[in-house]
């Protein structure tokens, strides 16, 4: 089974919104970083004309693809980010309605997904806590479990705590918040299949504290932290358009992981599951009507892995690069992974599940 892998960022911001870099050049950082596409997500503003393959003097190229995060800015407080993929138009008319907007997104078989969906308050930050407010909603694409900058707000606790983690962040940053981890559980094992992302939320922006500026982070930087990693059967052909397909049809249907870089890159992470008439990839279904079906994941190096179902862990190991587990009963399957870095256990790559029918 030939699959082909595409690390890419789905959270970013240019000039048209609060980011700093404009698109050819968040597309070089981006190349730099060995990113195969970019989806930029400004606020409100669904960006025309910008899409399309970037090609650089040293011969890299990234597929550079125009989403929008959509909100309502009179809201208070605020709060309920989408992130919204694949639609093409402009959609932030809708933002005062969450149910409508996530409706009309399907409607036009685009893609939706709650941005940083739990955040925590940063006491010295001026900045609100834009957690998504309306639980109620139903019908969107998925969750993002991991958004980066978000994750470094909740570490600035006080001005010691930002002046250091602004130079060393990758001592702070543990992983997604145990709130956005439960609530994919609990979806799962309700039986909605809930995809998820994790990403930079790159603006570049530079803040100053005393005589001290720095930016707080470089998008470079960012496009080597947290990544989402597509897998499909389908190989890049150059074309902005059905490479678009590729990427939006790996999305949808969940074929894909999320990976921290910093500690070991994650390129290379698989988790399948066979029986004697299929093989399927993360975000597929398996029948388990006929045979005992074995889940299989592999890692691009040694690390501690644990199958997860229904919020429950049924199996793990430490310190290998190889997992098998055989399933004999129905459930939504996923695996996370934690790694050693700077003399911590952290958390390193979740995949989407693999969906064992009856």
């Amino acid at each position: 089974m030939k699959i082909y892998e595409y690390a890419g960022n789905l959270h970013n911001h240019t000039p048209y919104s609060d980011g700093t870099l404009y698109h050819k050049d968040i597309a070089k950082a981006a190349s730099q970083s060995k990113l195969d596409f970019l989806i930029v997500t400004d606020h409100n503003v669904w960006v025309t004309g910008v899409e399309g393959y970037y090609e650089f003097k040293d011969g890299k190229k990234v597929l550079l693809l125009s989403g929008e995060e959509v909100h309502d800015l009179e809201r208070k407080p605020e709060g309920s980010h989408l992130l919204i993929y694949d639609t093409n138009a402009e959609l932030s008319g809708f933002s005062k309605y969450p149910q409508q907007l996530i409706d009309k997104v399907a409607q036009m078989e685009g893609l939706s997904f709650l941005a940083h969906p739990f955040e925590r308050a940063a006491p010295i930050v001026e900045d609100a806590v834009y957690s998504w407010r309306d639980w109620h909603v139903n019908g969107y694409t998925g969750l993002e479990i991991w958004n980066y900058m978000s994750e470094f707000k909740s570490l600035v606790t006080s001005k010691t705590a930002a002046l250091f983690y602004a130079f060393y962040p990758d001592l702070g940053i543990t992983g997604p918040f145990q709130e956005t981890i439960t609530k994919w559980d609990e979806l799962l094992s309700d039986g909605h299949r809930v995809v998820v992302t994790g990403n930079a939320d790159a603006h570049g922006q530079t803040y100053s504290m005393g005589p001290i500026s720095r930016c707080i982070f470089p998008y470079e930087f960012l496009y080597n932290a947290v990544n989402t990693h597509l897998v499909s059967r389908q190989k890049f052909t150059g074309n902005k358009s059905i490479d678009k397909g590729i990427v939006y049809s790996a999305l949808r249907n969940g074929n894909c992981f999320v990976g921290y870089e910093i500690p070991h890159p994650t390129r290379g992470f698989r988790f399948s599951a066979t029986n004697e008439h299929i093989d399927c990839i993360m975000g597929e279904e398996i029948s388990i009507r006929d045979k005992s079906i074995n889940l299989i994941a592999n890692a691009p190096t040694q690390c501690n892995m644990q199958i997860v179902c229904n919020g429950q862990i049924i199996a793990e190991t430490r310190d290998q690069t190889e997992m098998n587990f055989k399933v004999s009963e129905p459930g939504a399957y996923r695996v996370q992974a934690t790694i050693n870095h700077k003399s911590r256990e952290r958390s390193w790559i979740f995949s989407n599940p693999i969906y064992v029918v009856p």
